[in-house]
């Protein structure tokens, strides 16, 4: 009818119109999708091809672009060429081996009283001083217990130790009841080592004092041959104050820096030696006959030992150098050498050697601690927030983070500023617009890229490089599956413009049809005047149903 044919007209118009805007939107589409597409512009092409599959309804499949399409096969391609997804669970062991917290072991119990007696700093703190003061009385027992044993010790000696070694067995037994799974305390170094010292403290102390009351007689004899023999066992203690050094992260540096070049110190020492080697043979040689032969250069170990002590420490160089030069100029001269090489320039290369392995290992430490402060202040923080549990962070939870004082301090201790984190809240928590949680140590792990410290690198730019190119795959396959729906589209409004023509045609025979009947009619004559009105509003319908041609 012709109800029905306006009807398919202005749907033909309407089609044609969000299919144009779709060809505009297609450039702006690729581009915002390789540089991050909004969820505005995202659902504003949503929109405009649903409205599309809604007007060309006489297909045979309804057509629809989703964003989860794309989304699905970008999870595809992570799972399939260079596995990203082995990538991904790799990265988070190692981010949750950094974030993990050294000093607490994670196999302790999650209930009860001797997991948060172990766990709290306070009991931490009280071990550390009972350390230290039991180091303090190891000099006061030195110097003023002349007993040879413990069980000729003044009473005032034996009490003390009594004291000690009771908190310390005591400690052992809380933080052994603490683990969840007790073969786990083999797994703890530290525990190991205080369990040792521990045992040799309480046979020492109680065991030892325990057979002789029970003999009745004289100290008993171990078969040390003397008796002061065991009392330095008593310094084995003092390797407890190892454990302080946890609590001392400046000390640890310089430690862990001193451990860290010892490869390199040997190297330097294996130079020196070399080069003392090769001098101590020149000396002894060109020496023979001399006085300073028989005082310096008797033989190579000897010349190696005085150039040692006297070209590398310089111990009295001054008189070393003139009992040469009064004999050998030729001498001096090597000792002079000697001198260059070892002393001016190896030993400064060892001291250069140690400052750059200390100050790097200083660094490392520096992170790891500053990782490990803000992970523990934010983890109690979360932990308090967390109501599901489920050690994820959502972008509700995450507002309220930022509602805390205690969280935005210490972000500001390292370096992070509040602000720019909220700016990289949506990119964050929203993947395309959908609401997505992050884990614990993959939060961390981005909050401490935001320090104002950090500076771009070669790695940086590869990173960027591999999301840029990644989105824009991902935007190239979206383009593609919205070529092929604009081409259904396109050949389901050419099949209506088909029919359209052929609805024309039919229309056009019977106008003519009803134009011939009633001129030929001998009662109804119509007059040129009727005839051309009837010409023009055909010509009028024809014109206002006439084809547009095909979309390009």
């Amino acid at each position: 009818t012709h109800e029905d044919h306006e009807a398919t007209t202005r749907g033909i118009l309407a089609s044609r119109k969000t299919l144009e805007s779709l060809d505009e939107m297609a450039p702006q589409f690729a581009h915002q999708t390789s540089m991050g597409m909004t969820s505005q512009h995202s659902e504003h092409v949503c929109q405009s091809a649903s409205v599309t599959a809604s007007v060309c309804h006489t297909a045979s499949r309804p057509m629809s672009f989703q964003r989860s399409g794309s989304r699905t096969t970008a999870k595809d391609r992570k799972s399939g060429l260079f596995g990203f997804t082995d990538k991904d669970s790799i990265k988070t062991k190692v981010r949750a081996a950094m974030l993990k917290d050294r000093n607490k072991p994670d196999y302790y119990h999650r209930e009860g009283l001797a997991q948060w007696i172990a766990r709290h700093s306070v009991f931490d703190h009280i071990t550390l001083v009972v350390i230290a003061l039991n180091a303090i009385w190891i000099w006061i027992d030195t110097d003023f217990n002349a007993a040879d044993t413990f069980v000729e010790a003044e009473t005032h000696f034996q009490v003390v130790e009594h004291l000690f070694c009771t908190y310390f067995t005591l400690e052992i037994l809380v933080r052994f009841a603490a683990f969840r799974r007790k073969r786990d305390g083999l797994k703890d170094g530290w525990f190991v080592f205080d369990s040792l010292l521990v045992v040799l403290m309480i046979f020492e102390t109680w065991i030892l004092l325990l057979v002789t009351v029970i003999r009745n007689k004289g100290p008993l004899d171990l078969g040390f041959g003397d008796a002061s023999v065991l009392r330095l066992f008593r310094l084995l203690r003092l390797s407890r104050l190892l454990r302080m050094m946890r609590s001392l992260p400046e000390l640890m540096i310089l430690v862990k820096g001193m451990l860290t070049a010892m490869r390199s110190v040997l190297y330097v020492i294996c130079l020196l030696a070399i080069i003392t080697y090769v001098f101590a043979i020149a000396l002894t040689q060109l020496s023979k006959g001399t006085t300073m032969h028989e005082t310096y250069f008797n033989h190579v170990p000897s010349s190696m030992y005085s150039l040692l002590v006297h070209g590398t420490f310089l111990d009295d160089l001054s008189g070393f150098c003139n009992d040469i030069r009064d004999e050998s100029p030729v001498c001096l001269v090597l000792v002079f050498a000697f001198v260059a090489l070892a002393c001016c320039t190896v030993m400064n290369m060892l001291i250069g050697v140690l400052c750059e392995v200390v100050s790097s290992t200083a660094a490392t430490e520096k992170e790891e601690i500053l990782t490990q402060v803000v992970s523990e202040r934010m983890q109690s923080i979360i932990g308090t927030l967390d109501n599901d549990s489920n050690n994820y962070i959502s972008y509700e939870e995450f507002r309220k983070i930022m509602n805390y004082p205690e969280a935005l301090q210490a972000l500001e201790d390292v370096g992070v500023d509040p602000v720019h984190i909220v700016d990289f809240a949506e990119l964050w928590f929203f993947d395309e617009g959908i609401p997505v949680q992050q884990s614990f140590e993959c939060f961390m792990e981005m909050v401490l890229d935001l320090r104002s410290s950090n500076t771009a690198t070669v790695r940086d730019v590869k990173h960027l490089w591999l999301e840029t190119k990644q989105k824009f795959v991902q935007s190239s396959v979206g383009m593609e599956e919205l070529r092929a729906q604009m081409t259904g589209i396109d050949a389901r409004t050419k099949r209506v413009e088909d029919k359209m023509d052929v609805l024309l045609g039919e229309f056009r025979k019977f106008t003519k049809a009803c134009g011939g009947s009633t001129a030929s009619s001998p009662t109804n004559q119509t007059s040129p005047s009727s005839v051309t009105l009837v010409s023009s509003s055909d010509d009028n319908i024809l014109q206002r149903f006439k084809p547009r041609g095909t979309l390009g």
